[in-house]
């Protein structure tokens, strides 16, 4: 774990072109200190405020800094699957909701709402963003993630058992058991 977390910081030394000066500046964590926590063999391991400032002062997170990619991986990409779905079901629900409205302008041309799909990109993504920081600042666990994942599956199946019933309303024993209904 500390040979790890030594290639990490010398990793992002190298990838960012900083010398160790300008780490240190960054953190306010002696050079002397972060040359340390770099040896490849024998590497000082920082206590937790100098982990905090690391990870502030380089600007990455704590979970990174720590496990690596394969730590903060999984609840990274369940953070970013449901910050764009609430997304995405913000930008559905304004469509219905002008289409409810009987708005005759709803797509004119390339536009949707008179927004291109870029803008609506832009859009998205800021919406993400702030739905991303909201539950990273809300101290969400990854428990709450993997059960949040797990609800999601479950409706997905749900939703897909409705759309096949609607469109073959008669299918027969086999075909449902082939098709896990």
């Amino acid at each position: 774990m500390i040979t790890d977390l030594a290639f990490r910081l010398r990793d992002l030394r190298d990838r960012n072109g900083w010398t160790v000066a300008d780490m240190a500046e960054r953190t306010g964590i002696p050079k002397r200190t972060l040359d340390k926590y770099m040896l490849r063999v024998g590497a000082s391991l920082p206590g937790f405020d100098a982990l905090c400032a690391l990870s502030r002062g380089l600007g990455v997170s704590l979970d990174w800094l720590v496990f690596g990619s394969e730590g903060a991986g999984k609840a990274l990409g369940l953070i970013v699957n449901r910050s764009s779905g609430y997304a995405i079901r913000l930008l559905v629900e304004t469509i219905l909701r002008e289409h409810g409205a009987g708005n005759d302008k709803l797509i004119v041309g390339e536009r949707i709402l008179n927004l291109t799909p870029e803008d609506w990109g832009i859009q998205l993504g800021e919406i993400a963003q702030q739905e991303a920081e909201k539950l990273t600042s809300g101290g969400i666990t990854l428990d709450e993630l993997l059960v949040w994942e797990a609800a999601k599956k479950e409706r997905a199946h749900e939703l897909f058992k409705d759309m096949v019933e609607h469109m073959v309303p008669d299918l027969d024993d086999a075909a449902r058991k082939i098709l896990k209904l």
